[in-house]
């Protein structure tokens, strides 16, 4: 009864909250959000007002100019994580270096721009254990042509449209990457075309290689290629997308992404769909997961309260954890927070994760839950 009971919840409230009536809409809460915003409304406005560079929120970042030609945008974060159940001898706590990332793009958007970014992100998913990474590389980097008005190609190390939650968390209302995000698809190499024309959006890409191939094998196969595409539209205060990844021989993805904002709240939906391809099903005694992920935050003069609920359903299918017995998988996080500035912030996060045997104790005995607590610092320049 209560597991079902914090599912319909959460539900209710994105539910209930979208279908009040006000006089009118206010700003999304920040600085902190989502990329897919940031990349959508980028490519919608390209070529319909003066080009400026956005975070995002759509507002203007305060960038440096570090060259005639040149911007520099970006950000850090740093603070205390804590996760209980880390399994076995694995530290339970760490300091880290949650995001450090630098980029450099071209201010003149003429036909063809770029933009690329260098720096590593430690901020780990509520599956996984604090752990610093010291990897510092490319990050992203693409070169961006405009043959037309509303029509972009662009090639090199991209991040994908497809999912919620942003890989370098500062741009996230919650400090560690939620269940369904850990699962979502990362940065890889190829090209992508894109098309908008008024409150509408379109894309499609194409990718060899992946940043990290490793997060996308399961059982000895690797898929040799990818594809997703999508579309975005705007009305009624309503901001959609809906995205396809294809992992070409293993799995497939289909999502969607509903944001609006009420007064001084604003709110958001992600629903995933996970499917093995057929080749798989000796593996998994089940092909599909479903997910769904509702966010609320908030905000009051400099403080906001971002609430994030999850809710998946994987079975058998071991599409977000291996443990045969995580059937269901239930996560609450809030993350108080107080933004010094419009590009400065402090937050706090406690989260809560209950999966049947899928985390242990550093004893190595299976528990059921598991408690996540941070402390951030962090600021967007």
């Amino acid at each position: 009864m209560g597991r079902k009971f914090f599912v319909i919840s959460g539900c209710l409230i994105f539910m209930a909250m979208s279908g009040m009536s006000f006089a009118a809409d206010g700003d999304k809460p920040g600085p902190l959000d989502s990329k897919l915003k940031q990349e959508m409304e980028t490519l919608k406005a390209e070529h319909e007002k003066p080009e400026k560079k956005v975070n995002s929120e759509g507002e203007t970042n305060s960038l440096t100019s570090i060259l005639p030609g040149l911007e520099i945008s970006g950000g850090i974060s740093a603070g205390s994580f804590y996760a209980s159940n880390p399994g076995r001898a694995v530290s339970d706590n760490n300091f880290l270096l949650s995001n450090f990332l630098v980029e450099i793009s071209s201010s003149d958007k003429s036909p063809i721009s770029f933009s690329g970014a260098v720096g590593e992100t430690s901020t780990p998913s509520l599956l996984d254990a604090p752990e610093n990474n010291t990897g510092f590389d490319i990050e992203y980097a693409s070169v961006f042509v405009r043959p037309a008005v509303g029509i972009g190609l662009e090639a090199g190390l991209l991040t994908p449209i497809a999912g919620y939650e942003d890989t370098y968390t500062y741009n996230n209302a919650n400090i560690v990457t939620g269940v369904m995000a850990s699962q979502q698809p990362y940065n890889a190499y190829g090209a992508r075309f894109s098309y908008s024309t008024g409150a509408i959006g379109m894309y499609a890409g194409y990718y060899k290689t992946r940043l990290d191939d490793e997060e996308y094998c399961a059982d000895d196969s690797c898929p040799d290629d990818s594809w997703e595409a999508g579309i975005s539209a705007s009305a009624g205060g309503f901001d959609c997308t809906l995205y396809n990844y294809r992992l070409n021989g293993l799995k497939n993805l289909t999502g969607l992404v509903v944001e609006k904002t009420i007064e001084n709240v604003y709110l958001a939906l992600n629903v995933d769909y996970w499917r093995w391809d057929r080749d798989m099903d000796v593996f998994y005694g089940r092909r599909s997961s479903t997910a769904c992920a509702v966010y609320v935050s908030p905000t009051f003069e400099k403080f906001s309260f971002p609430l994030r609920l999850e809710y998946i359903d994987q079975g058998s299918s071991k599409i977000y954890t291996d443990d045969t017995k995580a059937r269901r998988i239930y996560a609450a996080t809030l993350t108080p927070t107080y933004h010094f500035t419009e590009n400065s912030y402090f937050r706090m996060e406690g989260s809560y994760i209950n999966a049947d045997g899928a985390f242990a104790d550093q004893r190595g005995t299976v528990e059921n839950s598991r408690v996540y607590l941070a402390v951030e610092a962090g600021f967007i320049f």
